[in-house]
């Protein structure tokens, strides 16, 4: 599998995460009776959106782990795109419960399910045109011969294995997405209808100041949606990887040890750097197993370690050295005595 269709393969498992993510917390708040999804915090930052986000965003780890590929600019391109795509998803989702009759019935997972399903499968692009409702020669509007012109068509059926309560639902929902269509409704010039709907709009001329308002919100939810994947694009990029292959190395083994003094240390790292030299990389991996404590007390102040991965497509195995010192409870690397280098032969940590 090429690097093309593994990264395409990303994208798409992201968009499968990203959607039954905001299916899941759609129905987490018909259930909990508050959105979710459109919580905000300072009037502006919408947390729902970045939480969703982030959750989602597992999916194009797990799927660039597994296939092991470090993923490319089209990925970050493909993170916005399915950020737009999900928030128009869960945009039908909000008007086909706002025209369900019977919407505490669609808290049942089996029956939201279908619902979900039936939205995903009826998401359109909005109409961006401006709604320019000019009239023909007989003085009717071009909005309403379009819209006469639409064909009826029926809603999704929901099956409800004769239980009366969800039967009276499905009647209610059954149009419900053929009407909350935005495509179909707005590209039918449907200006009455929108008037019926908003409570006395009467054209998208005189409602530019709250489309723009409308835009900014979207705006900013689907760059809230977006940011997750894109902290998990960069940290994905920051991974080791072979640049030959542009696939992640797979870790082979550590090898850590332990010292008490500052001397002990330099004098294994110079014995390590001086193998390192003459590419001894079995026999400086071996020196660095006899020096120092394979365990941790109260008393070491310093540490080094080896790391050795493999990438799996060209067997090319990579060797890191570093050594830390213990400030605090934490450890500091100490970057001058590190080391990196790279061999064709297999190399591996000396396993007691």
């Amino acid at each position: 599998m090429d690097r093309i269709v593994k990264n395409l393969a990303v994208i798409l498992v992201g968009a499968v995460a990203s959607v039954l993510t905001a299916a899941l917390l759609f129905l987490m708040g018909l259930r909990a009776d508050q959105s979710i999804l459109d919580m905000t915090a300072a009037t502006y930052i919408p947390l729902g959106a970045i939480g969703a986000g982030f959750l989602a965003s597992a999916g194009y780890y797990i799927a660039a782990r597994v296939l092991r590929i470090r993923p490319g600019v089209i990925l970050l391109a493909g993170v916005f795109a399915i950020s737009a795509g999900t928030h128009l998803y869960v945009t039908h989702l909000t008007s086909g419960v706002l025209m369900a009759s019977h919407r505490r019935t669609l808290q049942n997972p089996k029956v939201f399910a279908k619902f979900a399903m039936t939205a995903l499968v009826k998401t359109r692009l909005p109409d961006m045109s401006l709604g320019d409702s000019s009239s023909n020669d007989d003085g009717s509007s071009s909005a309403d011969d379009s819209a006469s012109n639409v064909p009826q068509v029926e809603g999704p059926q929901i099956d409800s294995e004769n239980n009366a309560e969800i039967g009276g639902m499905a009647q209610g929902v059954g149009g419900m997405l053929a009407k909350a269509d935005l495509g179909t409704q707005l590209g039918a010039g449907g200006t009455g209808k929108i008037a019926k709907l908003g409570g006395g709009i009467d054209s998208m001329g005189r409602t530019a100041e709250g489309d723009s308002g409308a835009w900014m919100t979207s705006a900013l939810q689907i760059l809230g949606f977006a940011l997750g994947g894109v902290v998990m694009y960069v940290m994905l990029r920051t991974l080791p990887y072979c640049p030959s292959c542009a696939v992640f190395l797979t870790d082979k083994g550590a090898q850590t040890r332990y010292f008490l003094t500052e001397r002990s240390l330099r004098s294994s790292v110079d014995d390590f750097h001086e193998k390192m030299k003459l590419h001894q990389l079995a026999e400086s991996i071996l020196a660095h197993f006899g020096v120092g404590s394979n365990e941790k007390s109260h008393l070491s102040e310093f540490a080094s370690t080896i790391e050795i991965r493999e990438c799996k497509k060209c067997h090319t195995h990579r060797l890191n050295f570093s050594a830390r010192r213990k400030k605090g409870q934490s450890w500091q690397n100490i970057k001058v005595l590190g080391y990196t280098t790279e061999s064709m032969d297999p190399i591996d940590i000396v396993r007691v």
